[in-house]
């Protein structure tokens, strides 16, 4: 499967991101996201790390709280004409000196990012960011 995103577009997702309430409000050197689409529905969950601190949080602009999600599913739309595939799941990650950020998909399996109280700690560091030192 083989799809292009323009580069203005993944700039302002990740603009967006940093407009987020917990992003804002929390100190935080990575982040992670992980979004669910559903039939009429997006659904968020994710963690702020701060060292050896893990912070739950969700990705929502105070002021435009669907803002995000619409983008996304704008994003979602876009893929779609190209490569025929709708992703189930978004998992957006950014370190936050370089602002260096990573976005993937989920196509089929919808456990594979899914966050539960039975994985929530195993998921916190299973989805850390990791950039390569370069």
């Amino acid at each position: 499967m083989s799809f292009r995103i323009p580069d203005e577009k993944l700039i302002e997702l990740a603009s967006l991101f940093l407009e987020t309430k917990d992003v804002k409000d929390n100190d935080w050197t990575e982040c992670c996201f992980v979004f669910e689409f559903g039939e009429g529905h997006v659904s968020n969950s994710g963690y702020l790390y701060d060292g050896d601190e893990v912070t739950p949080a969700i990705a929502s602009i105070e002021c435009y709280p669907v803002l995000l999600g619409y983008k996304l599913l704008e994003l979602r739309e876009l893929i779609y004409s190209e490569c025929g595939h709708k992703f189930i799941q978004l998992l957006f990650q950014m370190e936050n000196k370089t602002k260096r950020f990573k976005i993937d998909f989920e196509f089929d399996d919808p456990k594979r990012w899914a966050i539960t109280p039975c994985n929530m700690f195993e998921m916190r560091e299973r989805l850390k960011p990791v950039f390569d030192k370069e």
